[in-house]
């Protein structure tokens, strides 16, 4: 998959990420740290590549449609350490497939994966 980072996103995440073989992106990598969401958004849909932060504004799918980029990957593990926050994660991304991301907005928690897709 082709993924877009945002500079919220854990550094141990996006090296996971491309342990898995993930053409991962990072706006820090890119050194374009304070960026608004918008420009995220613009870019990821100019480059063809997913979404995947855990910034929740990114789950208003009206403002942030996820087919626009390929699809939103939002990462709502909050309140815990990066080591507790990556094994929750490491628990639950790999049962994605990129068919279930294309065009969606996936939202990964302690408790599971959520999926939703704009309404037709």
């Amino acid at each position: 998959m082709k993924l877009f980072a945002n500079e919220n996103l854990y550094e141990p995440l996006i090296d996971f990420l491309k342990s898995l073989g993930h053409d991962v992106s990072s706006i820090r990598e890119a050194g374009l740290s304070g960026i608004s969401d918008d420009k995220v958004y613009r870019m990821a849909c100019k480059e063809g590549r997913m979404i995947i932060t855990m910034d929740k504004d990114f789950a208003r799918m009206f403002r942030f449609p996820p087919e626009g980029c390929g699809g939103i990957i939002v990462v709502k593990i909050y309140k815990r350490t990066v080591e507790e926050t990556l094994q929750i994660f490491k628990n639950h991304f790999p049962c994605l497939k990129a068919d279930d991301i294309k065009d969606k907005l996936v939202i990964i928690t302690p408790d599971g994966i959520r999926i939703r897709r704009m309404k037709q």
